[in-house]
């Protein structure tokens, strides 16, 4: 009994050793890909002008946050998911909602528009 406790209190230091050994491998392996530090690529870097953005369109109808969106490949619509459960279709031209699907889950997180721009796509968090 005290022979095989011995065994893996020898294993498990053998195994510790070899996982400092292979941190320190990473370490070094990633010091070698910083080639050149923050400062020294911003300084090469031109400033860019103040930018005077204005909103063209406002989308009313989602009730909580707007966590994603996106434009169709045609870029006549716009998909918006939100924790309010929704999904949204929009005409990005009119503002007018064209199809608004309830989820399953409050927490819709993501959308997207198929490259065809014929399906859309979303997650979440339903743990499903």
């Amino acid at each position: 009994m005290a022979q095989d406790a011995s065994v893996k209190v020898e294993s498990i230091e053998a195994l510790t050793k070899e996982a400092n050994t292979l941190k320190t491998k990473l370490e070094d392996e990633r010091q070698k890909l910083n080639d050149v530090t923050l400062s020294t690529v911003a300084e090469r870097l031109d400033v860019i002008n103040y930018l005077n953005i204005k909103p063209r369109r406002v989308l009313k109808g989602h009730q909580a946050k707007v966590l994603c969106s996106d434009w169709s490949p045609d870029k006549r619509h716009i998909v918006s998911s939100s924790q309010d459960g929704k999904m949204i279709i929009w005409d990005a031209f009119t503002t007018n909602k064209e199809h608004a699907v309830t989820m399953p889950t409050t927490w819709v997180m993501a959308c997207a528009y198929a490259p065809t721009g014929g399906m859309v796509a979303c997650g979440g968090l339903d743990n499903k």
